[in-house]
């Protein structure tokens, strides 16, 4: 047994195509490979990013959740933020889609010098995002599996991007949330969406 697969089980889109990604992670000798997905700017998921240190010495590709991002951006070389490239009308940041390929054996070693414990980190989600007065649902300390390649310092790590009608299509909104998406013209997400996208996926 050489890799390790985590997948997000909402997204029954992704087992169409993490074997092929597994496949491009062989080629190059990636470490961890993270599938993701065009990403419209704004859009409620992580984003995937090369974060280069002042110093211009270190520097790590991974995940960005969304509701740091644009504070990212603006801060260091996107004075605009998270916005369409005019070229494609999509975000330059890849969508990350929570599917990982791991190869096994830096893994477990990342696992014998962290003793398994991971960053931690609080997304809360509030009612109105501009005035945050109140939570649209409890709010908890979370340590996400998306954050594992910050952990493998020595990894190489790298990205598989693919059309998202081939990876991605989750069940995770209401349906208030699922119009409220739409509404800014991003994917609805919701349960009806998921299982139009499934039968769709194997139709193409």
């Amino acid at each position: 047994r050489r890799w390790l697969v985590f997948f997000q089980d909402t997204n029954a889109l992704a087992f169409l195509s993490l074997a092929a990604a597994l496949g491009v992670a062989v080629e190059p000798g990636f470490d961890v490979n993270s599938l993701a997905a065009p990403r419209r700017a704004g859009q409620a998921i992580g984003a995937i990013a090369r974060l280069v240190h002042e110093d211009g010495e270190r520097e790590m590709t991974c995940n960005v959740e969304y509701n740091q991002l644009n504070a990212l951006l603006r801060a260091t070389t996107f004075p605009d933020g998270d916005v369409a490239d005019e070229r494609t009308g999509l975000s330059p940041f890849p969508g990350n889609i929570n599917q990982l390929i791991v190869r096994l054996a830096p893994y477990v070693a990342t696992l014998e010098e962290t003793e398994g414990l991971m960053p931690e980190f609080v997304n809360p989600k509030y009612v109105d995002a501009k005035e945050r007065t109140a939570f649209r649902s409890p709010t908890r300390l979370e340590t996400m599996m998306q954050d594992l390649p910050r952990c493998m310092t020595e990894a190489r790590v790298g990205f598989t991007q693919v059309p998202a009608w081939w990876c991605f299509s989750p069940l995770k909104n209401s349906l208030d949330g699922a119009r409220a998406e739409l509404a800014k013209g991003s994917p609805s997400a919701c349960a009806a969406q998921a299982e139009a996208d499934f039968y769709h996926g194997f139709a193409e």
